[in-house]
């Protein structure tokens, strides 16, 4: 099958992010874009057009190392991963990584493993909800670095992000310009959880225009208490820090 995805050019934004695009590099984020719009057939799992695939996916992925550089061999979650954005990309992009996708669906799991043997990409790839696994001893306060796209509404994600963060580590969660006030009402939370909130942003060119994302950064100083997160009925009901 043969995928038309969009303009390759745009990519050279990241080289100003400090990403190296070799051929190597191309190709694998080519292949990986392939198998995804091949499974995209099969599998709802993208809602963007292929010939829109570099910049609301490559480039999106990869702006978070325009505002942190994660050290060398860090370990990374993906949390609600969905097709693997962003960690896909940044696993390319930075093969020291040592890659977690988490994902609660086995539809999309599924394709995360076959992708990932297909593009020979050391990832682990756990099928989980993550205020469940967050208590599992093998992954509470384990993560150098925790990341998520389009997941949840910042204080929310800020619970489900930060007991899986070693102290001294960094939570990013890719948000849409118009969301800062949404970011920044999640400090309360961050404190309570043992971290702090920033407030960063980055725009980029993609095929459709100029686009400016918000991020909010994390910072673990302290271990999270041992009752974040909790179950799910009650994040949802009574997200940490939002007046009722």
């Amino acid at each position: 099958m043969h995928v038309n995805i969009g303009d390759w050019a745009l990519l050279e934004q990241a080289t100003a992010w400090g990403v190296g695009l070799d051929s190597h590099t191309r190709d694998m984020l080519l292949r990986y874009l392939t198998l995804l719009y091949e499974a995209n057939q099969r599998v709802n799992l993208t809602r963007v057009p292929a010939e829109q695939a570099v910049g609301r996916h490559l480039l999106d992925s990869l702006c978070l190392l325009a505002v942190y550089t994660p050290p060398e061999g860090a370990r990374v979650l993906d949390i609600g991963t969905g097709a693997g954005l962003p960690g896909i990309p940044l696993a390319i992009a930075r093969p020291d990584l040592r890659l977690t996708l988490l994902d609660s669906h086995g539809k999309t799991v599924q394709f995360l493993r076959e992708a990932c043997a297909a593009l020979e990409l050391p990832a682990t790839v756990v099928q989980a909800r993550a205020e469940e696994w967050a208590h599992n001893p093998d992954a509470r306060e384990q993560f150098d670095l925790a990341v998520a796209r389009a997941v949840a509404k910042m204080p929310i994600l800020t619970e489900l992000t930060t007991p899986f963060l070693k102290v001294g580590g960094v939570g990013l969660a890719l948000k849409s310009a118009g969301e800062t006030d949404e970011i920044l009402s999640a400090a309360p939370a961050a404190q309570r959880l043992g971290a702090t909130l920033e407030l960063r942003t980055v725009s980029f060119e993609t095929e459709q225009g100029t686009v400016s994302r918000a991020i909010g950064l994390l910072r673990k100083e302290r271990p999270t208490p041992k009752s974040y997160p909790r179950p799910w009925k009650q994040i949802l009901s009574r997200p940490l820090g939002v007046k009722p």
